[in-house]
């Protein structure tokens, strides 16, 4: 498992990442040694302590903690709870994506823990545990570039959110298959990956006028992201 959180502090920002069994317990870290195991076991109480203080259930996916000079994280799954130290500036949508692949590679190495399988009329609105890459929509803010790749019948993606959904399908692909469930739409696209794309656009997949109409989506729907 340690592998898999040392996968997650490759992500930018993130300093150190750790496995809190709901009882407390420290499973496995990936910490720089300045940070012993004495504070992790303090700081494992701690979030355990927080978390049944608020009531917190598993319908919270993210915890975000914001400090002055730093932010802490934690992600609530089946058996577990992810623990990121994590600079300020941290991108939660390109973060979001390796944790959702982690957290299902995490769920199936839990000792003595099975992932309950999503019940069928929950499918479309399960967590990350049912393998399906999720990703936001998002436009340009220049109408004249968006609608110049949009009449190529392309979409755009940034560099970092090319790596990561090649990551997550362990492929580089040149196309994308968008499926829009709640309208029942889907086709699929050549993909553009604009190297000096804003960060702001990480972790979405672009579309033009043109594909968002065919899609039925706008501005910050979530579609299910497939290689096509």
């Amino acid at each position: 498992m340690k592998d898999i959180l040392q996968h997650i502090n490759s992500v930018d920002g993130v300093i150190g990442s750790a496995l809190f069994s709901r009882k407390g317990e420290v499973l496995v870290h990936a910490f720089p040694a300045l940070i012993d195991a004495a504070s992790l076991k303090k700081a494992a109480s701690l979030t355990l302590e927080c978390s049944h203080g608020l009531q917190i259930t598993q319908t919270v996916d993210l915890l975000d903690f914001r400090y002055s000079d730093g932010r802490i994280l934690v992600k609530s799954f089946q058996g577990a709870m992810l623990f990121l130290l994590c600079a300020h500036s941290i991108n939660l949508q390109v973060l979001s994506i390796t944790l959702n692949l982690a957290v299902k590679k995490l769920e199936a190495k839990l000792p003595g823990e099975t992932p309950a399988a999503p019940q069928q009329s929950a499918v479309e609105d399960s967590g990350p545990g049912d393998g399906l890459l999720r990703m936001n929509i998002s436009h340009l803010a220049n109408k004249q570039a968006s609608a110049s790749f949009d009449s190529l019948g392309m979409i755009a993606v940034s560099q970092p959110t090319f790596q990561y959904i090649s990551d997550f399908f362990k492929t580089p692909f040149k196309k994308l298959t968008l499926k829009n469930a709640a309208a029942g739409t889907s086709g699929t696209f050549p993909v553009m990956v604009m190297k000096d794309m804003d960060q702001q656009y990480d972790g979405t997949v672009v579309v033009g006028p043109g594909i968002e109409k065919k899609l039925k989506v706008s501005e910050g729907d979530k579609v299910e992201v497939k290689i096509g």
